[in-house]
């Protein structure tokens, strides 16, 4: 629950949907989250008065840290790249974000046509857990309730 009014990361539930086998995938230990609003930005510089600015919205980047607690993302990984390399379609998916506000209510938000790739396998030590990465990249975000 939110602590004296703000939210911290335990507020916070984040699923993925795979678009092309409809399944759930589990995400394993999300450590942390990052989530970039992305952009084109527009400039107009006339002679004879101040410049105008504008921003065209251009989807999301959502970067992942994870610790590895099992094989789903590397599976999902290499069946991803066997269906691309086989010429299967790949679907996007979506993300979906539950936050649970300070005030008790609870929003909700889908990241459309979401796509993810394994960006780093991760750093294998003997004394410490191993952090994969994880990179998505989305169209759009709506709330859906």
């Amino acid at each position: 629950m939110p602590v004296n009014g703000m939210n911290v990361g335990v507020d916070y539930s984040i699923m993925f949907y795979d678009g092309t086998s409809g399944q759930l995938v589990t995400i394993n230990d999300i450590q942390d989250v990052q989530i970039t609003a992305l952009n084109h930005q527009l400039k107009n510089s006339p002679y004879n008065t101040v410049p105008i600015h504008g921003y065209v919205p251009d989807g999301y980047r959502v970067e992942f840290s994870i610790v590895r607690t099992g094989s789903v993302l590397e599976d999902y990984m290499v069946a991803f790249s066997k269906n691309f390399n086989n010429g299967v379609v790949q679907n996007p998916g979506y993300l979906n974000e539950s936050i649970i506000n300070p005030d008790g209510s609870v929003s909700r938000y889908q990241y459309t046509n979401f796509v993810v790739f394994l960006t780093d396998h991760g750093q294998i030590s003997r004394d410490k857990v191993v952090t994969l990465k994880l990179e998505g990249m989305a169209s759009d975000k709506v709330a859906i309730s």
